[in-house]
């Protein structure tokens, strides 16, 4: 679709107004104070009162040109530095190129608001329309009881209505999107939105259907997430289903950008005036800055979050102000006016598409209702019993009187109407009648969703993985009627036992050839991270030799791991297959939002691959302190939907590595600093064609006495141990390696158990909720009647790793305290 589409047969003229308008307006925001001098000149120029195109551009030229004129005139003398090595030459340029591009742009806001055709005001209006009836209806379904859960209990369901903020529907008006850009194979090839919570009018604009609305809020079986979340939206036509936490979409917004960087689709972030408080806001619109990806990021100011009102949710006046400081143009428009929205969104696509980079756009509206449906009552200071029009305030709401009323006489809906009446482009009588079409539309869509059965319980127990189990409930006495339970049968991947290489090569090697295999294999493969590109190669200085080879594909990243985090989902989410590194695993607790909120709840709430893999240098053993020591392992046990592997050799790091990459799923790729170097662990590495498939145990010594259960660079030591006591003991230990510890090895775990009936877990990280804790507890459920002594977990204390040398030996478990373990579980 052009963007600027003329009414067929008819040449569309600018009124000057309009453009005199739009040009004070930019000045005052952006440069006050020459903004009279600004406007004095385009006075000053001859022209008429309605422009053609052509009269615009001959206008624009004149006008830049006077304005050039009048800001070398006070170009600062002299070679004075504003800041150490920034003249003040340079300063004051880089300003006025920056204004001289908000001057052009003004101009083409003004060309694109009169190129509106008059089907585009009608589907804008009916959009917005159908927004707010939709919105009504879902208040009533809160407020009454036509859907009952199958006990006969009223559901009254949830969401967040959009009342005074429908003007967002025109930002897709000129959009990649509709029928023409779903292909054959299912996948989106349009435009992409990133709607906040309640952002329905951007939602239908891009095709989303009242019913899944409805299905989606009431609880139904409807998209995206049949059941299991509220919040609406639809990837297979662009919308990017929103989490609650609200600043997750901007970092998520941010890797759809990378993914269709150059390919011409642009990404549309929307997010709430209290939206822009979260990190996640700030970390993704710097990262989007630096690359120069294409998303718009609009901030809807509707002056309260919750119900804090703005002044106390910032200091700035504009939230539009925050634009510069990231290096990127910013306008703040009336959120009210569906014509300012769509030209300044449009504008702000057509520079995205032509590779620009980012904008910033705040839409100053008002949420002219409660937070959610539940709020009303504390918003108005009583139950209102009208939702189309505003209700009145009575006294005890929170919001404030006069800026309701204020904002009451900018009804975007009412307004708008009054204006495409003026213009001739719809009459009283057709509003009234688009009007009734649409209630009954949306009362069918009503219908259909109280007439759909509930989701089947089953639903709630659908895989967090691609390609992964169904969730079970299960008691692991039933069935037992016998003290021997038969015994798991374990069929290991690969042979038991591990014997160095001294010829062979280091465990970080290991890692490096995996990577450039898979980048060499697979153009969509690419790593991001903190000094992982140019000329540095990662913190540890692994990476170095991929970059001549690699380097444009090994993309260096803010110092940001909630940005790192969310732009590796967002590419992987169109499909590309991204190497997230996080410099320290200790500093992921900084993207803990955006993985645990975000990445790893996706294909259980909407059933979309995520097929990206982290890596992260974690552990001790090397005097490193609390902040680059630590085992985060734990953190993400528990968390459903995200897989955990280990590797402790240089052979299991490259094929695990490989097939952490190929999987469809989010890796937690953990490598033991450790290791790195380590030249005893030396191994010959397997071929380009070999993977060890996630969620298998190895078994690197075997033995009948005892079992010792590990991972990482304790496997090593608890060899040693193995190996000393074998010698001087006469026992024969097993080790078993989990290596992945989510999804866990059971069988493996449970076959070692029942072989020797003597179990010793050993964890680097602390004792208590540690890994090994739930490895006891599945044995002691499974396998108790083959115990012959108490399953034993030996682990760090339970403080943060301390630095110094002898204060870090005594935190973590030593071969010592191992051997002396092993020792008295075989006498027990």
């Amino acid at each position: 679709m052009s963007t600027r589409q003329k009414t067929a047969g008819k040449k569309t003229r600018i009124p000057l107004s309009l453009i005199y308008d739009e040009l004070r307006a930019t000045l005052l925001q952006l440069a006050p104070f020459i903004a009279e001098e600004g406007m004095k000149i385009f006075r000053e120029l001859e022209m008429a009162k309605t422009l053609s195109d052509k009269d615009l551009d001959g206008l624009r030229k004149k006008h830049a040109s006077a304005i050039a004129g009048l800001l070398q005139k006070k170009q600062p003398s002299g070679t004075f530095e504003t800041w150490p090595g920034s003249s003040a030459r340079d300063v004051f340029a880089q300003n006025s190129s920056a204004l001289q591009q908000a001057i052009e742009a003004a101009y083409d806001r003004c060309s694109l608001r009169t190129s509106l055709t008059a089907a585009e005001k009608l589907e804008i209006f009916t959009g917005m329309l159908r927004t707010r009836l939709l919105d009504a209806r879902l208040k009533k379904f809160f407020s009454g009881s036509e859907i009952k859960t199958p006990q006969g209990i009223a559901f009254q369901g949830k969401g967040f209505r959009s009342t005074g903020q429908e003007g967002i529907y025109a930002a897709a008006v000129r959009l990649r999107r509709g029928p023409d850009y779903s292909g054959p194979d299912g996948e989106w090839h349009g435009d992409l939105v990133t709607p906040m919570i309640r952002d329905l009018g951007l939602a239908l604009a891009m095709g989303l259907k009242p019913a899944d609305v409805i299905a989606a809020q009431m609880g139904k079986p409807g998209k995206p997430t049949f059941g299991k979340d509220l919040h609406i939206g639809d990837f297979s036509i662009g919308i990017l289903p929103p989490a609650a936490p609200i600043g997750l979409s901007s970092g998520t917004a941010c890797g759809l950008g990378l993914a269709v960087q150059g390919t011409g689709r642009v990404v549309l972030n929307c997010i709430g005036d209290g939206g822009t408080s979260t990190g996640e806001w700030h970390e993704a619109i710097n990262f989007s800055a630096v690359r120069k990806l294409p998303v718009v990021f609009i901030v809807q100011n509707n002056q309260t979050a919750l119900s804090t009102p703005t002044e106390e949710q910032f200091a700035c006046s504009r939230l539009a102000e925050r634009g510069p400081g990231y290096g990127i143009p910013s306008i703040t428009i009336d959120g009210t006016d569906p014509e300012a929205i769509f030209a300044a969104v449009t504008q702000a696509v057509d520079r995205c598409r032509a590779g620009a980079g980012p904008a910033l756009i705040e839409l100053v509206a008002m949420r002219m209702c409660g937070h959610a449906h539940h709020d009303d009552m504390l918003y108005f200071g009583h139950e209102p019993d009208r939702f189309f029009e505003y209700p009145e305030l009575k006294a005890g709401g929170y919001i404030d009187p006069d800026r309701y009323a204020y904002w009451r006489r900018k009804d975007p809906i009412s307004t708008y109407e009054k204006q495409l009446i003026r213009e001739r482009v719809l009459t009283k009588k057709q509003a009234e009648e688009l009007r009734s079409e649409i209630e009954k539309e949306i009362e069918a869509a009503a219908q259909e969703v109280i007439a759909m059965p509930w989701p089947e319980a089953t639903h709630g127990m659908d895989p967090v993985f691609s390609g992964g189990p169904r969730a079970i409930r299960r008691n692991e006495l039933t069935g037992r009627d016998t003290p021997w339970p038969p015994p798991v049968t374990w069929h290991p991947v690969d042979e038991p036992g591990f014997t160095p290489d001294p010829g062979g090569q280091t465990y970080w090697q290991a890692i490096v050839e995996a990577l450039a295999e898979e980048m060499e294999r697979d153009p969509g493969v690419f790593i991001l991270g903190e000094d992982v590109g140019g000329s540095y190669g990662n913190a540890f200085v692994i990476l170095k030799s991929l970059l001549e080879r690699f380097g444009e594909r090994m993309l260096n990243t803010p110092l940001s791991e909630s940005a790192i985090i969310g732009a590796a989902t967002g590419a992987a989410l169109l499909g590309k297959r991204p190497v997230a590194e996080i410099q320290f695993n200790d500093f992921i607790a900084s993207g803990f939002n955006q993985l645990v909120n975000n990445t790893a709840k996706i294909f259980f709430r909407w059933n979309h691959a995520v097929p990206l893999t982290i890596r992260m240098p974690w552990g001790g053993l090397r005097q490193a302190g609390p902040y680059h020591s630590q085992d985060t392992e734990p953190w993400f046990y528990r968390t459903p939907g995200l897989k955990i592997v280990s590797p402790s050799t240089p052979r299991e790091a490259k094929a695990l590595l490989k097939a952490a990459i190929r999987d469809d799923n989010p890796v937690l790729f953990y490598e033991h600093i450790a290791l790195y170097r380590d030249a005893h662990i030396k191994e010959k590495l397997p071929d380009a064609d070999t993977l060890l498939p996630l969620g298998t145990a190895h078994l690197k010594r075997d033995g009948r006495d005892l079992t010792l259960i590990t991972w990482g660079a304790y496997t090593h030591i608890c060899l040693a141990v193995a190996e000393k006591v074998a010698r001087e003991d006469g026992l024969s230990c097993q080790v078993l390696d989990l290596r992945s510890i989510q999804p866990l090895d059971h069988e493996a775990i449970l076959a070692c158990t029942r072989k020797t009936g003597r179990v010793l877990i050993v964890q680097e990280d602390s004792k208590t909720g540690g890994i090994g804790q739930s490895v006891a507890a599945i044995i002691a459920e499974q396998a108790f009647e083959y115990l012959d002594a108490p399953v034993q977990v030996i682990a760090a204390l339970d403080t943060p790793v301390p630095y110094s040398p002898p204060l870090e030996q005594a935190f973590l478990a030593s071969e010592q305290d191992i051997l002396h373990a092993v020792r008295l579980l075989a006498a027990y």
